[in-house]
């Protein structure tokens, strides 16, 4: 990746590193003032904040992030993380085609690159592939510094882009949907938009796939971001169980991704074809 723009991107995220100590040195100077009760209310209400805002996915405190469709399109999109598997990643494309449904594929760097052919045939399925960092750090990613996030997200960037040059990926999604006050910024200076969801079922964490499904169900309706993963136990369960869902649901989701913009403002358009 150019190092200009690196330089210009970490510049720009340890000054809002150090702007972000600004509170403690109020709180320093309430405690020697003796207001002790209201240095503890502005550090915990700081605390909270930061924390709401790294821990909760789709809090977009700290930059923009896709979160949902356009209701009124009557589309859903499914995005499927942790790939690519050897034996998950062919299954779950058969079952996409059996039911004429595209998704954008949520790839780890490192995955990838020991499997390449696999992203190569995702692309030429029809689907999208997006950045899931290199080496997918889900507990601690939401604690790296500004250097850290540029490795993982730009490493990632650079193996997707090597092994489909012509498909570079178009947006990025932090591991666990964690992210800190730095991550907009680094992905944005790569060209990629923070892509979260709105429907899920937990199909990391939860081994049960009628639950997973259920889940999903609930939450589904017009302009849902769906994310189910490979590489779990349930995985090609979850995939033929809510494929299906999507399928008899009644939305559209069989647009390729590659057909749709999508906005700044949390939202995805699609694609006008000149007059």
């Amino acid at each position: 990746m150019n190092a200009e723009s690196r330089h210009r991107c970490l510049q720009r995220a340890y000054l809002r590193f150090a702007i972000s100590f600004t509170p403690l040195l109020i709180v320093g100077w309430l405690v020697w003032q003796g207001w002790v009760g209201a240095a503890v209310f502005l550090f915990c209400t700081v605390l909270t904040t930061i924390t709401i805002g790294t821990l909760v996915p789709r809090c977009a405190l700290f930059g923009r992030m896709i979160k949902r469709l356009p209701q009124a399109g009557n589309r859903a999109l499914l995005t499927i993380d942790d790939g690519p598997h050897p034996q998950h990643t062919p299954a779950i494309l058969d079952i996409l085609d059996r039911h004429h449904i595209k998704a954008i594929f949520f790839l780890i760097g490192d995955r990838a690159a020991q499997h390449p052919e696999l992203v190569r045939e995702i692309v030429a399925r029809g689907h999208e592939v997006g950045n899931h960092t290199q080496t997918h750090p889900a507990t601690t990613f939401w604690a790296l510094r500004p250097a850290g996030l540029w490795r993982e997200i730009a490493g990632c960037q650079e193996t997707l882009t090597s092994i489909c040059p012509e498909h570079p990926p178009r947006f990025f999604r932090p591991p666990a949907g964690h992210h800190n006050m730095f991550t907009a910024l680094v992905a944005q200076a790569l060209g990629l938009k923070m892509m979260l969801w709105d429907a899920r079922g937990f199909d990391g964490v939860i081994q049960n796939v009628h639950f997973v499904t259920q889940r999903i169900r609930n939450r589904l309706k017009p302009g849902s971001i769906v994310l189910i993963h490979e590489a779990t136990p349930i995985a090609i369960e979850v995939a033929q169980s809510v494929v299906a869902l999507l399928a008899e649901s009644g939305l559209e989701c069989g647009t390729e991704p590659g057909a749709l913009t999508f906005s700044n403002d949390e939202v995805v358009v699609e694609r006008r074809s000149a007059p």
